[in-house]
């Protein structure tokens, strides 16, 4: 930092810029300015004082702080974040809205504010707050922080900052309440310098890093997304507030994505042909002192009636009078030695069903019959659903080539060459 002289504001302004902006101090060219304890007692607490800079295309700081008797120590004021409080380029000027303490701070004494490298003061106003608004325009509805829904992104902080292990785009704890475990913290790098490690990093409130750095590295392309995806350890820890960190990187913005979980693609219902296999009445029980019955056995009744079940078939079991409590249950009898095992129904209006799951169980129970079993309900009928077939979807002909039909058959495809069906691989299909 260049040192700095500083002298005394001479002008008390009375030029009005626009209703309620007074000018304190204006000049062509200074390293400070000095604003005496007789202005500053007409400050108010939120009236905003405003320094009119020039600044380069890189950015500047300055200092605003106060002095008086009896020690003429010079103090920073207490709303100032940091001593030297940062511009960037092009801005033209930097509000302080003054506080109570502020003005607590600074009664009967002189503010100074001095010129960083390269910055250059031309003028300081202060805006005072009206006391009353005869026709205020209604502005937009505030912005709930708690509404962020699943997926919605948010811009926490935008600028142009340079990480050299400083720390920026600090939020408070009301913006760290916010997170949760999945969300998405996404910091924009627009360059990296010549650090040997480039990287971007979280610190929680207290400037302890949370979670493991981004180092970038490999990348050449920017503007470039660092995205941090937090664990729920991670969130905890920046319940608090949370700023960026790094080195050797410009970051221009930072985002929240809050995490939505992605709708799992639902499988169009298969289109069936049905067949009713079997009629009738009978009364099932397993426990004939409380509902006479028996149970029902398909190869028994009729050895033939599930013949030709393949693998993706629908069986439903169509009932009448069921007691309250009924159940359902549907057995078949399994491989060679015929050993008995249960079948995972689901309940439909009317009916539960089973979707055969395998070409070997299709062979199982088109053998050896199902038991349909339960307790308290009347079987009236069995039905068969079939997946319909697609057709020929495109058919091959010429003098040199043989007749050729490619064709679907329960969602697998098959070409029929000369009356001999082919599997895709050119196996001779069964």
């Amino acid at each position: 930092m260049k040192k700095f002289s500083t002298f005394v504001c001479a002008l008390f302004a009375t030029t009005i810029l626009f209703a309620a902006e007074t000018t304190l101090w204006e000049a062509t060219y200074t390293d400070g300015v000095e604003i005496n304890s007789e202005a500053i007692a007409s400050f108010q607490a939120d009236d905003t004082l405003r320094i009119y800079l020039t600044v380069p295309e890189g950015g500047a700081n300055f200092k605003i702080c106060y002095k008086g008797a009896p020690d003429w120590t010079e103090t920073t004021i207490p709303s100032m974040e940091s001593q030297w409080p940062w511009v960037n380029g092009g801005e033209d000027h930097f509000d302080l809205l003054l506080t109570q303490a502020d003005l607590d701070a600074i009664e009967g004494k002189n503010i100074y504010i001095y010129q960083g490298e390269n910055s250059l003061i031309t003028k300081v106003t202060l805006a005072s707050t009206p006391d009353s608004d005869p026709d205020p325009e209604p502005g937009p509805e505030p912005v709930n922080p708690d509404t962020l829904q699943p997926g919605e992104t948010r811009v926490l902080w935008e600028g142009s900052e340079i990480l050299t292990w400083n720390e920026v785009a600090e939020q408070p704890a009301s913006v760290g309440a916010l997170l949760a475990e999945n969300d998405q913290l996404i910091v924009t790098v627009s360059a990296k310098g010549t650090a040997d490690w480039p990287k971007v990093l979280l610190r929680d409130a207290s400037s302890v890093a949370v979670g493991d750095d981004i180092l970038l590295n490999d990348i050449s392309e920017f503007p470039y997304e660092a995205v941090f995806t937090l664990t729920a350890a991670h969130a905890a820890a920046l319940q608090g507030g949370f700023k960026l960190c790094g080195d050797g990187v410009t970051v221009t913005k930072l985002v929240l994505k809050k995490y939505k979980e992605e709708e799992q693609p639902v499988e169009p219902a298969a289109e069936y042909e049905y067949r009713t296999v079997w009629t009738g009445d009978v009364a099932i029980s397993w426990n004939q002192e409380v509902y006479v019955g028996t149970e029902f056995d398909t190869y028994t009744a009729q050895a033939d009636m599930l013949a030709g079940l393949q693998n993706g078939d629908s069986i439903k079991i169509y009932y009448a009078q069921a007691i309250e409590g009924a159940q359902f249950a549907l057995t078949y009898k399994a491989g060679t030695e015929w050993s008995w095992t249960d079948l995972a129904v689901t309940e439909g209006e009317g009916f539960f069903a089973y979707r055969v799951a395998s070409e070997e169980l299709a062979m199982d129970i088109a053998d050896h019959g199902l038991v349909i079993r339960g307790q308290g309900y009347h079987l009236t009928s069995i039905v068969i659903g079939t997946p319909k077939s697609t057709t020929a979807i495109e058919t091959i002909s010429n003098d040199r080539l043989p007749v050729t039909t490619k064709f679907l058959r329960n969602g697998q495809l098959f070409i029929l060459r000369d009356g001999v069906i082919y599997t895709v691989n050119g196996q001779i299909a069964k």
